[in-house]
């Protein structure tokens, strides 16, 4: 038993090793020079807001790193600046929001991973309901987001078509410079991966870091990793004053593992089609 109050009380595993590996194996000054955006999120275990540490606004350390990925109980808080922080997934496990609502916008392509699947078996014992009721809690928000997001990009494009039909003393007016600033017809290519658990693994996979379960996920991942991925790089074709379309197809190398591809094309065809490879 650990002494209340300290870290080690709270949590089953010491990452002070995993501080000393990231500052072995990370270049964090060239991962700072602004190269290249990177941004993780963490939650402040004392006030419960979500936070985003961004090469924009922070300089990037190890513990902004760890804190992305302290999920207790088997990891530890964090401390950063005075305040400790756990793991963002807590509050939004797949943040996609900061990903497409960033300034200024563009054409992107965003893989978005789930490591916990919605879709599962009722439970049958303690442990199953345990594993169900996490699996639940982590992918819940995946679908939601994606489909606000979806009608959102659906609205940019439908003000940007309306404002291209307004007379001249219409487009000077304070509504249609307002209803300019959100709309546009950029493209979204959104590829959802999801992780298909094997049946043996249980309620403690979200703090199970065993060598041999590492080793594990890293073939999984390196197995699929090439399946179907050509496909994903090929943005939608878009023609101008059509209406935006939807499709969404689901691939995979095995049946313990999917990648599920949501296609958002603003500006295609208006067609929504759904294949079963």
């Amino acid at each position: 038993m650990q002494p209340s109050g300290t870290l080690e009380a709270t949590s089953f595993y010491d990452t002070r090793e995993l501080k000393r590996t990231l500052e072995r194996l990370v270049d964090f000054d060239r991962l700072n020079a602004g190269l290249r955006r990177f941004s993780v999120g963490a939650v402040n275990v004392r006030t419960g807001n979500f936070v985003y540490f961004d090469t924009t606004t922070h300089t990037i350390r190890p513990e902004h790193v760890m804190a992305s990925g302290a999920l207790p109980p088997g990891f530890p808080a964090i401390e950063i600046e005075g305040e400790h922080y756990w793991d963002g997934g807590l509050v939004s496990n797949t943040p996609l929001q900061w990903v497409v609502e960033s300034e200024p916008r563009r054409d992107t392509l965003a893989f978005q991973v789930d490591l916990w699947s919605a879709r599962g078996d009722f439970p049958r014992t303690m442990l199953n309901a345990m594993t169900r009721e996490k699996e639940i809690r982590y992918s819940s928000r995946t679908r939601a987001g994606t489909d606000q997001f979806k009608r959102i990009q659906k609205l940019r494009c439908a003000a940007a078509g309306l404002l291209e039909q307004l007379p001249e003393h219409l487009k000077n007016s304070p509504e249609a410079r307002l209803l300019g600033t959100v709309a546009d017809r950029k493209v979204f290519n959104i590829i959802h991966l999801i992780y298909r658990a094997r049946n043996y693994e249980g309620h403690s996979k979200d703090y199970e870091f065993s060598r041999a379960s590492m080793e594990e996920h890293w073939r999984a991942g390196y197995h699929d990793a090439p399946c179907g991925t050509p496909r994903f790089w090929s943005g939608p074709k878009i023609s101008k004053g059509s209406s935006p379309s939807t499709s969404c197809r689901t691939v995979g190398s095995d049946w313990q593992r999917a990648s599920n591809e949501c296609r958002l094309a603003v500006g295609s065809p208006s067609r929504a089609s759904r294949q079963a490879d």
